[in-house]
């Protein structure tokens, strides 16, 4: 009998919000269903916190892959054996009692247990998120997250960061916490994929288009991908056009991702903007595709958060040969190559503008090097490099099909 995977897809199955984090859900997910590693099958699960059980998630899988094989109507109980793996990729930051309970239980008679963390961002910068629920209405996300954190930290086999980055950060939390006699989980970390058409993408155009993508090839569009929170440089990004539009420039500024919390000011300033629709867009909940098309019809990618676990946007703009402005972090100096120009931790709205005016006309001159889209980790990459982390963490002596 086959050792199993069981691959976590809690948030998933309920609510694709279409975030970065559950495309990577996806895309690591399709691959382990298309190439499993030899000798082993994977399954889809999804807790159910009422009766603090994990189940198989029958129905989103067959919505997942189009399979209509199996006669089985509902999703049952799964039973977790020795030897056998549950990763979690998945946004599961509810996670209750129950289920850990259930987890802790099953790493007793030998699951190994592994969990992907994007990011500690909400433990290093509460001020961000204190006073919302971030997604989990009426919930604290701070309490929330705290709890899946201490669990998990508690529980798991291995924790596996998504860049280089977060596992430092997650050895120095491990650090901070440790007490005398504690069991710690190991810790490593891998680099997510890039390429869009092999994280499962949502497909649909709106009707206005045509007329969008021809007004951002006619002129110079900077886009900005990923939710809109306060630490993703959205509002600095606002003022620093608002500079660039008064001086006489004709360009664009595109947003694409989902309002989050405590922006209502710059969802305000968005909405009532009267560059609105003309050269300041906002598209909240876009497909997949559309963003492919948006990425090739820009001129350069902005990246100005303050922190980050990765940065996927700087990577999945990097497979479309689509030169990064970021903000100088730790992160994107890891993970973004050629092609990348970067600016002040600190920039003000004024220095931005001037960069941004140096930038143009350097790129006009021919003077801005473009990334080799060729360089860009495919997610098949990804997830073999997360499965050789999580053997070399429990010595499962993997084996690929062709």
């Amino acid at each position: 009998m086959s050792k199993q995977i069981f691959f976590d897809v809690t948030e998933l199955s309920k609510f694709d919000k279409g975030t970065g984090i559950q495309r990577v859900t996806r895309a690591v997910l399709l691959e382990l269903i298309n190439n499993p590693p030899i000798g082993w099958t994977v399954v889809s699960v999804w807790g159910d916190g009422v009766a603090g059980v994990y189940k198989h998630a029958l129905s989103y899988e067959r919505r997942f892959t189009g399979s209509r094989e199996s006669a089985e109507t509902f999703d049952a109980p799964i039973k977790f054996e020795d030897g056998d793996i549950f990763l979690t990729a998945d946004l599961a930051y509810n996670i209750n009692g129950a289920l850990v309970s259930e987890l802790e239980a099953a790493r007793g008679r030998g699951l190994g247990i592994f969990c992907v963390v994007y990011d500690l961002i909400p433990v290093r910068y509460p001020q961000w998120f204190e006073g919302t629920n971030a997604w989990f209405e009426g919930n604290d996300y701070l309490r929330l997250f705290d709890f899946w954190l201490h669990s998990f930290s508690r529980i798991s086999t291995g924790l596996i960061g998504i860049s280089h980055s977060v596992e430092k950060d997650v050895g120095r939390w491990l650090d901070e916490q440790e007490e005398p006699g504690s069991a710690r989980p190991q810790h490593g970390f891998f680099h997510i994929g890039c390429d869009i058409p092999s994280s499962l993408p949502t497909s649909g155009l709106p009707e206005a288009a045509p007329s969008q993508l021809a007004r951002f090839e006619s002129s110079p569009t900077f886009l900005m991908v990923g939710t809109i929170e306060p630490r993703k440089g959205y509002a600095l990004a606002l003022e620093t056009f608002e500079r660039l539009w008064s001086a006489g420039l004709d360009l664009n500024l595109v947003y694409v991702g989902r309002q989050g919390w405590k922006v209502d000011a710059l969802i305000e300033s968005i909405r009532s903007h009267k560059e609105l629709g003309k050269r300041l867009f906002w598209f909240d909940g876009i497909s997949d595709e559309y963003l492919k098309k948006i990425y090739l019809a820009s001129t350069a990618l902005l990246s100005l958060s303050l922190a980050e676990g990765f940065g996927l946007p700087n990577v999945e703009a990097a497979s479309y040969g689509l030169p990064v402005i970021a903000r100088d972090i730790e992160v994107f100096r890891e993970i973004c190559g050629e092609g990348t120009s970067f600016v002040g931790a600190d920039i003000s709205a004024e220095t931005l503008a001037l960069e941004i005016e140096e930038w143009l006309a350097d790129f006009k001159a021919g003077e801005i090097r473009r990334p080799d889209p060729s360089s860009a980790q495919t997610w098949a990459q990804s997830t073999r490099q997360l499965m050789n982390v999580i053997d070399a963490m429990g010595g499962y002596d993997f084996g690929w099909k062709a």
